[in-house]
């Protein structure tokens, strides 16, 4: 959360995570356009996760059983890498 200004929340118990996409943390604006930005990026890069929630955005992480620590790791880079991007940032789209 502290890296990427865009996520507003994190939630969740276990492997079943909620990332909330906020424009601004301080009004919790949805930010749905980059939810689904990520969501696509992801995808793009052979992660697959959803958006859902009242606004759709969301981004709920649900691995198979199967899923590991070097999967995690992973996931974990790849998602870092997409919140990077500049289309990612708050201020954009």
């Amino acid at each position: 959360m502290a890296r990427h200004p865009l996520v507003g929340d994190v939630r969740g118990s276990g492997l079943f995570l909620g990332i909330e996409l906020v424009t601004d943390r301080e009004t919790r604006i949805p930010a749905t356009s980059h939810a689904d930005y990520v969501k696509n990026r992801m995808r793009d890069r052979r992660v697959l996760l959803g958006t859902e929630g009242p606004h759709d955005n969301v981004l709920k992480i649900r691995p198979p059983m199967t899923f590991d620590s070097e999967a995690a790791s992973a996931l974990l880079d790849v998602l870092d890498e997409v919140l990077s991007e500049d289309l990612a940032q708050p201020d954009a789209r």
